[in-house]
């Protein structure tokens, strides 16, 4: 097997979602203006794409198990891209919400298919580096993405971007095709008490649902700051688009250094500490933005360093609990996988939702949505590990004993 094709093919298909929700967040004052709506129903299409990324995990580790994660994803890309089209031709609202919810209702599949793949064409051994690896691909794309989308907002607006992404979903169909070999399902159908049982056993598996919180609470805190931040930077700081789609660029680098430095601690430690360590950077980072605030009050360059030591946190987390999942997991991968990342997302776009009830957050409310999810996560690593060490103590008085 082509190892190295397989990872490029692998970390095309899961930089997709990120593509598509990062690179439009520079345009929302365009679209405001051109679509004739408020910078809040512009921020609720960020929502929409979330629900629809939710709801892709659930159909998607549905499909899997039945048709094998391939020909998942080879049709995913093809509705991704069809929907992309839509809402780059719509001259109203309400078609360019649907078309967001195809296009992340059919891209955002990749999520599922490439752990399926990892967890089928990996050893356990392996697992992590490239886990860590394509996290590592999902945090360089937030770096790139707004970047990309402010640079390409003057010359080619929204409809361009969106016609550029749908191009890229289609050559990341063909390397897909090209690259990933037939890892064929069951062939059974999925029937809904099937799904009531795996859902219902992994959450009674304390494992599953720590990891699952975990990572949940570490997307609510990145997700609220993308999808929040428009108001407090483009419209109260006067930020250009590209200029913001900088400022998420230098803060995701966090992420990029988080995926690096998870990687490197996992060849000798376990996921807890790497847990642990990555719940801790994130309120101290929290911390270190509040204080930034209201000492420096409402700049740009205040929300920076403390972003990035957040990010750095998200980066860390999210593949410490992927293989976590995978470790604790062991039947029905693929509904599981879906149930995971189904509630991810799901927290996510509630949060965003909850936000955008409130499209106009300064600075200093923004810093307050960023951070609560942070200091949930370190009462929850920091619970979870107290639990642990009582549970060893234990364990060896009654083996003295």
């Amino acid at each position: 097997m082509n190892r190295p094709g397989l990872s490029v093919a692998l970390l095309a298909a899961v930089v997709v979602p990120q593509v598509g929700l990062g690179i439009m967040v520079p345009a929302s004052a365009q679209l405001a203006e051109q679509l004739q709506v408020g910078l809040g129903q512009v921020q609720s299409t960020l929502v929409m794409y979330m629900v629809g990324y939710a709801l892709s995990m659930v159909l998607a580790g549905l499909l899997c198990d039945r048709y094998g994660p391939r020909a998942v994803q080879l049709g995913g890309l093809l509705l991704a891209a069809c929907g992309t089209g839509l809402a780059a031709s719509a001259t109203s609202f309400l078609p360019f919400m649907i078309g967001r919810l195809l296009q992340a209702l059919g891209g955002c599949v990749g999520t599922v298919t490439t752990r399926m793949v990892v967890r089928e064409v990996f050893t356990e051994r392996e697992r992590m580096g490239i886990l860590t690896t394509l996290a590592s691909a999902i945090a360089i794309t937030p770096c790139l993405a707004p970047l990309l989308g402010g640079a390409l907002l003057p010359p080619f607006g929204w409809r361009g971007i969106l016609g550029l992404v749908g191009v890229f979903n289609l050559l990341v169909l063909l390397v897909f095709w090209r690259l990933v070999p037939s890892l064929p399902g069951t062939g059974q159908g999925v029937t809904p008490g099937l799904v009531l049982r795996v859902y219902g056993r992994n959450l009674g598996n304390a494992a599953f649902v720590f990891h699952a919180a975990c990572i949940s609470l570490v997307w609510m805190s990145y997700f609220g700051f993308l999808s929040s931040s428009s108001y407090a930077f483009q419209v109260v700081l006067g930020f250009s688009a590209f200029e913001y789609g900088a400022l998420i660029a230098i803060c995701a680098l966090g992420y990029v250094t988080g995926s690096f430095l998870a990687r490197r601690l996992s060849r000798q430690h376990d996921l807890a500490l790497i847990l642990a360590v990555g719940a801790a950077v994130g309120t101290v980072g929290w911390v270190g933005l509040w204080l930034a605030v209201h000492l420096a009050g409402p700049v740009a360059g205040a929300f920076v360093a403390p972003m990035m030591a957040i990010l750095l946190s998200t980066g860390m987390v999210i593949p410490a609990t992927q293989a976590g999942l995978l470790r604790c997991v062991q039947r029905d991968i693929g509904l599981s996988t879906g149930q995971f990342f189904f509630l991810q997302m799901v927290s996510g776009a509630a949060y965003g939702f909850l936000a955008s009830h409130w499209p106009h957050l300064d600075v200093s409310q923004l810093a307050w949505l960023v951070g609560a999810p942070m200091v949930l996560l370190t009462v929850l690593t920091g619970t979870a590990s107290m639990r642990r060490r009582l549970r060893s103590r234990a364990e060896r008085s009654v083996a003295l004993h």
